[in-house]
C-alpha cells in the first residue's frame, strides 16, 4: 500500500511537470512565435515605449532564454519566488509584504498582485459550491438510480429516464437562468445570487445563496449518476454471487447493500472524483451566471483581461486539484472492494 501510494505521488508529479510545460509552452513561446505577442509588451500597459517594453522584460525575467525561464517557473512552483525575483518583484519590501506581491504562481499583470492570493480568496467559494453540488447530486442521483434498478420497467423507472434525459440535454447556464428567473425573481424563494461567508454561528446565509446555484449544478450531474447507478446495479444483480446470496436465504436489502451496490460504486466512486477535482477548479459557467466570486468566474476575468501569470495560476492549481483527487480515488478502491490489491 505504502509503495502504491508513493508510486501515484510520483506518477501525479510528473503529471503536474507535464502540465507546466504545456502552460509554459503555450502562454510563452506559442504566443510570441504564432500570434505574435510580447508578454512583456502586454504588461507595460497601452502604447509603451521600448524602453518601457525593456524594462519590463528584465522585471519579469522575460529577456532570458526559455529553457531558463522554465526552470525558474519550476523552481518558483515548488519552492516560492527565489531572493532574486523578491529583489526585482517587490524592492524594499519585508517577506510578509512580498508574498502579497508575488508568490508560488507569480503575479498577476492586471491584479498587481500575488495569484497565490487571489486563487485562495476566492477558493472558498467554488469548494462551498462544490461540496453542497456534491451532496444533492450523489443523494439524488445514486437514490434515484437504485430505485430505478429495483423497480425497473415501473412508472418510476420510465418517469426518472425522462427527467434524466432532460438533465443531461439542457445546458447548465440555460437551466441556471430559468432558475433565476422562477425561484429567484418571480417567487423569490432564494437569493439573486452573490455568495456570503460561512459563519459557524448562523450558516442559513451561505446556505441559502448556495442552495439554488447547487441544485442546478446538481441537476446535470445527478442525470449522469442515476444512469449510471442504475445501469450498474442492474448489472451487478445478474450477477452469480447475487443469485448465490439471495440463495443462501440472505434479506434482499443485504443483497441490494452489500453485494449489488458495492461492487457498483466502484465506477460510481471512479467519475465522483474526476467530477469533484474539475468543480473544485472553478464551475465557470454556475459560478458566472449566479455571481459567485469562486475561481470559474475568476478564469472568465482573467481570460478577458489577458492577465497570463493569472490564467497559467488557474490552470496549474486546476491540474493540482484534479490530480489528487484521481490519486484519493486510486486509494479508496481498495477499501470500497478488498478483492483488489494495491501491489
Amino acid at each position: 500500500m505504502i509503495r502504491y501510494t508513493i508510486r501515484r505521488l510520483l506518477f501525479g508529479i510528473l503529471v503536474l511537470l507535464a502540465v507546466t510545460f504545456a502552460v509554459f509552452l503555450l502562454t510563452g513561446p506559442v504566443l510570441h512565435w504564432r500570434q505574435n505577442i510580447d508578454l512583456a509588451r502586454a504588461y507595460a500597459g497601452k502604447n509603451p515605449s521600448a524602453p518601457q517594453i525593456q524594462a519590463a522584460s528584465e522585471l519579469l525575467g522575460l529577456d532570458k532564454p526559455y529553457y531558463v525561464q522554465f526552470g525558474n517557473e519550476v523552481r518558483r512552483l515548488v519552492l516560492g519566488p527565489s531572493q532574486e525575483e523578491k529583489d526585482r518583484m517587490c524592492p524594499g519590501s519585508t517577506n510578509e509584504e512580498c508574498k502579497k506581491i508575488v508568490g508560488h504562481f507569480g503575479r498577476s499583470f492586471q491584479k498587481t498582485r500575488a495569484v497565490d492570493g487571489l486563487l485562495m480568496d476566492r477558493f472558498p467559494a467554488t469548494f462551498s459550491l462544490a461540496i453542497v453540488a456534491a451532496v444533492m447530486w450523489l443523494t439524488m442521483g445514486v437514490g434515484v438510480g437504485i430505485l430505478s434498478a429495483v423497480r425497473a420497467r415501473s412508472v418510476f423507472d420510465r418517469s426518472s429516464t425522462a427527467i434524466v434525459l432532460i438533465g443531461q440535454s439542457l445546458p447548465v447556464y440555460y437551466i441556471g437562468l430559468l432558475a433565476l428567473y422562477f425561484f429567484a425573481y418571480k417567487i423569490q424563494i432564494f437569493p439573486l445570487g452573490g455568495y456570503v461567508p460561512f459563519s459557524a454561528s448562523n450558516p442559513w446565509p451561505w446556505f441559502s445563496h448556495l442552495a439554488l446555484p447547487a441544485m442546478v449544478l446538481a441537476f446535470q450531474f445527478a442525470a449522469i449518476y442515476a444512469r449510471m447507478t442504475r445501469a450498474s446495479v442492474l448489472g451487478a444483480m445478474s450477477e452469480d454471487y447475487v443469485r448465490t446470496a439471495r440463495a443462501k436465504g440472505a434479506p434482499e436489502r443485504r443483497v441490494l447493500v452489500n453485494h449489488a451496490l458495492r461492487n457498483a460504486l466502484l465506477q460510481i466512486v471512479t467519475i465522483f472524483g474526476l467530477d469533484l477535482g474539475l468543480l473544485l477548479g472553478g464551475a465557470v459557467l454556475t459560478e458566472y451566471t449566479f455571481g459567485i466570486p469562486g475561481i470559474g468566474r475568476l478564469t472568465v476575468e482573467s481570460a478577458r483581461s489577458f492577465d497570463i501569470p493569472l490564467i497559467s495560476g488557474v490552470v496549474l492549481f486546476a491540474a493540482f486539484i484534479i490530480v489528487i483527487a484521481n490519486i484519493v480515488v486510486d486509494l479508496l478502491y481498495a477499501v470500497i472492494d478488498p478483492r483488489i490489491r494495491l501491489a
